[in-house]
């Protein structure tokens, strides 16, 4: 009997035109702690089953987080959303290095990084390398 390769993850790319280039960073509440200790990094996917899979990618990840969960349904604009929760220690180094973890799934050339209550800021991909190298 031959079987055939089930194929596991995500690969190079595989997210490119599902994954939208903003990110929210403390707009929602946390479920492991308080406001203070904890802050919710947004990420918001065409799909139900690709958001599983970024958040199971981010979940097996290098960059330090706490909690990461998947929204039952779609936004007012049809996205589901990834919330990861980390943190508030250090969140700029944080939510930047989520952001370079998921590079080569996603490939944007730019985010928008829209904090709560606050105008988004763009940054280039390259700066985001950059920032990290200098602070790490």
């Amino acid at each position: 009997m031959r079987y055939n390769q089930i194929k596991e993850g995500v690969e190079y790319g595989d997210l490119e035109t599902l994954v939208d280039s903003t990110v929210s960073v403390g707009e929602f509440k946390p479920k492991t702690g308080t406001e203070e200790d904890v802050i919710v990094v947004a990420f918001y996917v065409k799909d139900e089953a690709p958001a599983m899979d970024l958040a199971r990618f981010i979940e097996r990840g290098v960059t330090p987080m706490l909690d990461t969960e998947v929204s039952p349904n779609p936004n007012d604009v049809g996205m589901y959303i990834v919330f990861v929760e980390v943190e508030n220690e250090d969140l700029m180094n944080t939510t930047l290095s989520l952001i370079n973890d998921i590079r080569g799934l996603v490939k944007p050339k730019e985010w928008d990084i829209k904090f709560y209550k606050r105008p988004a800021i763009t940054v280039k991909a390259e700066e985001i390398q950059e920032w990290l190298k200098k602070n790490r």
